[in-house]
């Protein structure tokens, strides 16, 4: 084959190598983009912060105990409603198993709450006011939007429909969450959470 026939093959496989390098980069960079765009949205600045706790001033609705470093009570973190809406307040609409309907709960993020306590371990030994317990992974609060709930649909969560607590999974925004593990760990009547490793 002669040359002036093989130059316009070669100038085409220069052309397609060029373009899949380009789209390597591309996609890498929208890779890296999104990694780091996930890492921003679950490192906010509240989620980077330990806090100085006052003395609750309204009934105890929470008790945090085991690795961390924020205490109010000897080496307890007690906290009343109030503290806990001294947080940014996060909405998560989602059908639960327990609800007949779309619900909106509102509460703080369970990863700020932790990260305001200077927590440093793995799991979360979650309790109810009836003795239920379920252990939680911290993985599950960096992963996803759990919250805290203290408000379902713009009312404050009483003893008589699960609160004043309820630990809520956004179920409705991921399908991974639709699992029973999921489902077991979304604990009401929460009353206090040791964290541990």
């Amino acid at each position: 084959m002669s040359q002036s026939l093989l130059q316009p093959l070669k100038t085409r496989v220069t052309f397609v190598i060029t373009a899949l390098i380009a789209l390597s980069m591309t996609l890498s960079g929208c890779i890296e983009n999104d990694e780091q765009a996930t890492t921003a949205e679950l490192l906010t600045p509240s989620s980077l912060e330990k806090r100085d706790f006052k003395q609750p001033t309204q009934p105890v609705i929470l008790e945090i105990t085991g690795k961390i470093t924020q205490f109010n009570d000897q080496q307890t973190l007690r906290l009343d409603r109030e503290q806990l809406l001294s947080f940014k307040q996060f909405d998560v609409k989602t059908t639960t198993p327990w609800t007949d309907k779309l619900t909106h709960f509102k509460g703080p993020l369970l990863r700020d709450v932790l990260a305001a306590t200077g927590s440093s371990g793995r799991y979360v030994f979650a309790k109810a006011v009836n003795e239920y317990a379920v252990k939680i992974p911290i993985s599950d609060a960096e992963k996803f939007s759990v919250i805290l709930a203290i408000e379902q649909d713009g009312k404050p969560l009483s003893i008589r429909n699960k609160g004043p607590i309820w630990l809520i999974y956004p179920w409705s925004g991921s399908e991974k969450l639709k699992q029973d593990k999921f489902y077991a760990r979304s604990i009401w009547h929460l009353v206090s959470m040791r964290i541990h490793d």
